[in-house]
This record gives C-alpha cells, sequence and structure tokens, in this order.
C-alpha cells in the first residue's frame, strides 16, 4: 500500500506512473484521505471532505481474462465491497439494519442513497487487458456536502462510527480474495455474478426509469445483466430491454435522476 497525503485523484496519480513505465505489482494500492479532484463516470466529480473518508485506487492486471469479459472486474470490485460493508456494519452496534446494494453497472447504495462511487479504467494489450485500475470513494465519516450531489450518505450517517483506513483494509482484502479466487479458477466468474445479481438495488419489483434518448419515462424490472455489462429490463408491457451505462437513469424517491 502506498500512502499520499493528498492528491488529487489516485486513479490520476496511478496511471501517470503506469504511463512513465513504473512497475508496479499486481494489487498495488494507492490511497489518501486527502483527494482534492476525485473524479467518478463520464467525468463527474467525487466531493470528500478531507480526513473524512478513504479513496483509493487499486491495480489488477487481469491477463488471463479477455477482454469481453472485462466486465466481471467490475462485478467483482462492486461486490467485495458491499460484502466488506456488511462485515463492517454486523459486527458492530448500529441503531437499525442497513440495506447495502449495488446500482448497476457498480455505485454502492445504502437504502436509496449513494455511499461509495467507482472509477474503473483499463488498458488493453492484444486481446487481452493489460491492467486495470479500480478507483474507490467511499463516504465514512462526512456528514455535509457541498456540492450538488442529490443522495449521498456515509457509514456514520448510518450509525457506522469507524475509521477511514480500516475500512480501506476490509475492502481491498475482499477484492484480493474474489480476484485471486478468479484467477485460480474460471467457473468463480459465474459465482461472482450470481452473488452480485442477489445485490442489485431494485432487483425485485417495478420501479422508475428515464430512456434520456427517446425522453422516455417508464416502469420496468431487472431481469438480468449481460455478461458484457448491459443492464436488461422488461417493461410493464412485457417488452425486455437491454440499456448499456448512461442509456438509462434511475429515478430516485427524491425525483432526481441517476445514470
Amino acid at each position: 500500500m502506498i500512502h499520499l497525503p493528498e492528491v488529487r485523484s489516485t486513479n490520476t496519480w496511478m496511471l501517470d506512473h503506469l504511463a512513465k513505465g513504473e512497475d508496479m505489482a499486481d494489487e498495488t494500492v494507492v490511497y489518501t484521505l486527502r483527494q482534492t479532484a476525485g473524479r467518478g463516470q463520464m467525468g463527474n466529480s467525487w466531493e470528500s471532505e478531507p480526513d473524512k473518508n478513504i479513496s483509493f485506487s487499486m491495480l489488477l492486471c487481469p491477463e488471463f481474462l479477455p477482454i469481453r469479459e472485462q466486465f466481471i472486474i467490475s462485478q467483482l470490485c462492486s461486490l467485495a465491497i458491499v460484502e466488506a460493508l456488511d462485515e463492517l456494519a454486523y459486527k458492530g452496534e448500529k441503531p437499525e439494519e442497513v440495506d447495502f446494494s449495488i446500482k448497476w453497472p457498480n455505485d454502492i447504495y445504502a437504502g436509496d442513497r449513494k455511499l461509495c462511487g467507482i472509477l474503473i479504467e483499463n488498458r488493453l494489450m492484444g486481446s487481452t487487458l493489460k491492467h486495470c485500475v479500480l478507483g474507490v470513494g467511499i463516504n465514512v465519516n462526512q456528514e455535509k456536502w457541498i456540492g450538488n450531489a442529490p443522495n449521498p450518505v456515509s457509514l456514520k450517517m448510518l450509525g457506522i462510527e469507524t475509521d477511514p483506513v480500516h475500512v480501506l483494509k476490509i475492502v481491498a482484502g475482499n477484492i484480493h480474495a474474489l480476484y485471486e479466487a478468479l484467477r485460480d479458477n474460471k467457473e468463480m466468474a459465474n459465482v461472482i455474478r450470481e452473488r452480485y445479481m442477489q445485490r442489485l438495488y431494485r432487483k425485485e419489483g417495478y420501479f422508475a426509469y428515464y430512456d434520456p434518448a427517446g425522453d422516455e419515462h417508464f416502469y420496468a424490472r431487472i431481469v438480468g445483466v449481460d455478461a458484457q455489462g448491459p443492464l436488461l429490463l422488461r417493461l410493464t408491457s412485457g417488452e425486455v430491454r437491454k440499456y448499456w451505462f448512461k442509456e438509462v437513469r434511475f429515478v430516485l424517491p427524491c425525483g432526481v435522476t441517476k445514470e
């Protein structure tokens, strides 16, 4: 593990050092409690109050995976985090049960509020993945946001008091365990996919969605996630649609639409 007292973005730091040809071992972790310009999906920003949360990037070199199966890394990472949060929550005292889930493709939610964001940046080599940089931001002790995030929440707000570095160690350990299991046994991919499906946000019942391309609001239920990543939704009419990331938005109870 490499600790950076302050950095704009752990993902950018790691990618820059890799681009310079610096040698980093598989599963190297770079982390900070002071990330000043965190990045999210599609250019979104990630707000983090200094010393309150954990931001880290983990390097994986899954050259054993063909490019077409790269989404399994996203599933592995989000599953490892949500199961680590279970461990943190259920081992300590808390005022009420907390429901952690994965909002497709890889946001981590507590109820209807966002607790953790993940940004995965891949570099390819021929027909395999040269390396994947997993960027993770987890809200641990922050209680106020000054930006326009519509539904943030932290572990502390859920009644779970803990140290950000302790959270990192549990999460990194879970990612390591699933990653090594996948490397040793390709059948583990099916196990990860099944466990991922079981933890999906809104996995049961019909909910509101928005299709920006057609400016269409509709109700649908999740029927699956394709091995390459797209979400499969069944509308109330019975029609099944396939959506890639950013092609459909979840309409949250607060009325905000989220990719």
